[in-house]
């Protein structure tokens, strides 16, 4: 008894009585809505794994009956499906915030930050190929085959990925032991990322020290996390019950042919603009590098300059710059979802270029101090 005393107590002063800046506003909520959002996620995977099944042919059918055969299929899998979406933008909008407000200031709350980030990702793409259908079947093949251009064991990595020759249902197993693997992962990532956040604290909308300056987390922080869960639930039910299948391609309601590919191969949308500047880059080996890159460049910040904090998150050109940043995001994820073709191939490249340059900028602020 006493032991559970202990850990009560520990929990506690972890979730309720942690000191928190009394500066902090609505943007700092995306954390507890990302919990949320994952802990939906995990429930609802264990859910349909109970029914997902990979035949001689694949999944294609053994989805066709979660939704059709089983009571309220549709709805659980719908809700794991869409759920991806919200993910997504909490993870980006969580990942903006950091850079506004000067996150990245805390090294290994930042890293762990975006390695949860690139997890989530490749669990998100495996998962994306589970349904089996036309677009995912080839959108995983185009994008798997890429590491064949790595020198050396790029085509023994595209073997192993592919558990042969050529992909196919061996390929499809092995995603989903990965997707689900990868998925339970992220829970001790995020276990991490939250005990380093609460060690040194979180940053403010101003950028400055607030040690002397806060508040117990509830009641005050927790009435504005619970405006955000509301308002999270609302985009659930739009998501799930309004526009299901406005976020699903249309060609993965068709079976997998291996001889009969989509007109135009793409991904999901949240990961387009990494899809688009892989397809823009004329080497092969370059664009699957720029990929990466694309993430792994924004682990930079962490090692910068970590004087003068406030001059960072509030200077006119940090922020300028960071806006543009964001425009060049949402342009390249637009683009990533356009047919290669002129103008949007040329669009494609001169954005990646800006992507990177807007980044090489606000590190070279973020290390200086001489901000405005």
């Amino acid at each position: 008894m006493k032991s559970l005393l202990v850990y009560i107590k520990i929990l506690k002063g972890f979730m309720v009585d942690l000191p928190t800046p009394v500066n902090i506003n609505y943007l700092f909520g995306f954390g507890v809505s990302l919990g949320m959002v994952y802990s939906v996620q995990i429930i609802s995977g264990f859910v349909l794994s109970w029914f997902f099944w990979v035949g001689n042919d694949g999944s294609f059918w053994s989805v066709v009956g979660i939704m059709q055969d089983i009571s309220y299929g549709w709805l659980v899998r719908f809700t794991h499906s869409s759920g991806v979406t919200l993910f997504f933008i909490l993870l980006y909008l969580h990942t903006f915030r950091g850079l506004l407000y000067g996150g990245f200031t805390n090294g290994p709350v930042w890293l762990s930050g975006l390695v949860v980030l690139l997890i989530v990702m490749a669990a998100s793409f495996l998962g994306y190929v589970l349904p089996w259908g036309s677009m995912s079947y080839w959108g995983m093949t185009v994008v798997t085959s890429m590491f064949s251009a790595i020198p050396l064991v790029g085509g023994i990595l595209t073997e192993w990925i592919w558990g042969g020759g050529t992909a196919g249902v061996n390929t499809l197993v092995r995603f989903f032991s990965l997707h689900y693997m990868l998925s339970l992962v992220v829970m001790v990532l995020v276990v991490f990322h939250m005990l380093e956040l609460h060690v040194k604290g979180s940053s403010n909308p101003l950028g400055v020290s607030s040690t002397l300056d806060k508040v117990i987390f509830h009641e005050v922080i927790t009435y504005k996390d619970l405006v955000g869960l509301v308002l999270l639930l609302f985009l659930y039910w739009v998501v799930v019950f309004v526009i299901p299948y406005s976020l699903m391609d249309a060609a993965n309601f068709e079976e997998v042919s291996y001889v009969s590919t989509p007109k135009h191969i793409k991904p999901e949308w949240y990961f387009l603009f990494v899809y688009c500047i892989l397809r823009s880059t004329p080497n092969k080996l370059g664009g699957v590098v720029l990929m990466l890159g694309a993430i792994l460049i924004l682990c930079l910040f962490a090692f910068g300059g970590q004087s003068s904090v406030y001059r960072k998150v509030g200077g006119f050109y940090w922020k300028g710059i960071l806006a543009f940043w964001a425009v060049s995001f949402c342009i390249l994820t637009w683009l990533g979802g356009m047919p290669v073709e002129y103008p949007y191939e040329v669009l494609g490249q001169s954005f990646t270029i800006l992507y990177f340059l807007l980044i090489i900028l606000l590190l070279g602020l973020s290390c200086s101090v001489a901000i405005m």
